[in-house]
């Protein structure tokens, strides 16, 4: 009899714990297209916590990251009078240009004393009562370092 109470306590127990837990909002989706292409390399890695990964040389370029399941998209971070994000370690700066979309500007880079350095923009997403953030990593290479 006892073990009977015991597993109807324990099953009562199960069940409101499942009940109380939420759903955890959809991952965001991205298109990623980059120019100069000879510049720019991107993929996406949908299994890690930065899923989008941008690597860009020297030269000036520019990334455009559009959200497909996001409606409305912010950036993490200070920001200057123009609305941009500036990330001076790394010679880029980001704007939200529409709603879904961010533009990722990067700055020509020939004065630099490093040869490859990695920096972060987060990227966080609303849509209706649910919000997600994207990190994305973003790795710039000096091409005239000695």
């Amino acid at each position: 009899m006892n073990q009977i109470k015991f597993l109807i306590v324990a099953l009562i127990a199960i069940l409101a714990f499942a009940s109380c837990s939420e759903d955890e909002p959809a991952r965001m989706l991205w298109e990623v297209s980059g120019k100069p292409a000879g510049n720019v390399e991107t993929s996406i890695h949908y299994d890690y916590n930065s899923p989008v990964w941008i690597t860009v040389g020297g030269y000036a370029a520019e990334v455009i990251l559009k959200c497909s399941n996001y409606s409305e998209l912010s950036i993490y971070g200070q920001k200057n009078e123009d609305g941009e994000y500036v990330d001076s370690d790394c010679r880029f700066s980001a704007k939200v240009i529409d709603p879904t979309t961010v533009r990722i500007s990067f700055d020509y880079m020939e004065d630099v004393d490093f040869a490859e350095k990695s920096c972060y923009l987060q990227i966080d997403g609303i849509n209706g009562k649910d919000t997600r953030t994207t990190m994305v990593t973003i790795t710039r290479k000096h091409l005239n370092y000695k």
